[in-house]
């Protein structure tokens, strides 16, 4: 009985591991992985989208005009609402997996079902967040996108300077 539970623990832990990195990356609007806001690291998973995180946080040097903000802030907001549901679905999978898993250790394909249902919501959610990255860029003249991408080349290259 000890080893049935030492297995099942070790599955549940495993298996709350593996999904929770992709969960941490998925939280626009919540706190990401290094305590700063969700967009640092891409508004919802990847450097490619860290574009609107970005836009946010360096709109006096791109020199935005009011109604360039308002449209930034409007996009934001309409992606925010969006993902909401997919949000509430990715926080609740690792407790859904374990209850399957406690309840009946063989329902591996079950757990799998739930792991299946978590990846769609992902996939949605950073839909969205490119979606939105690509309407906030649309809103940027050409010399603000080619400052932002200057502004962003500096970001990455002090962070992977203090990774050395």
């Amino acid at each position: 009985m000890k080893k049935r539970i030492a297995i099942i623990t070790l599955v549940v832990a495993t298996v709350a591991v593996a999904a929770a990195v992709p969960i941490l990356h998925a939280r626009p609007g919540g706190r990401g992985m290094h305590g700063g806001p969700g967009m640092h690291h891409g508004f919802g998973h990847g450097q490619g989208l860290a574009i609107l995180g970005h836009l946010a946080k360096v709109g006096e040097e791109l020199d935005l005009t009011v109604a360039q903000k308002e449209q930034i802030h409007a996009i934001v907001k309409e992606t925010r609402e969006q993902n909401a549901g997919f949000r509430e679905q990715l926080h609740g999978t690792m407790k859904n997996v374990a209850q399957t898993l406690i309840a009946n250790p063989n329902d591996v394909a079950g757990a799998q079902a739930i792991l299946d249902n978590q990846a769609a919501a992902e996939k949605a959610l950073k839909t969205n967040m490119l979606n939105a990255a690509s309407k906030a860029l649309n809103v940027l003249t050409p010399a603000q996108r080619t400052k932002l991408a200057e502004i962003m080349a500096e970001h990455v290259e002090r962070m992977e300077s203090r990774r050395k």
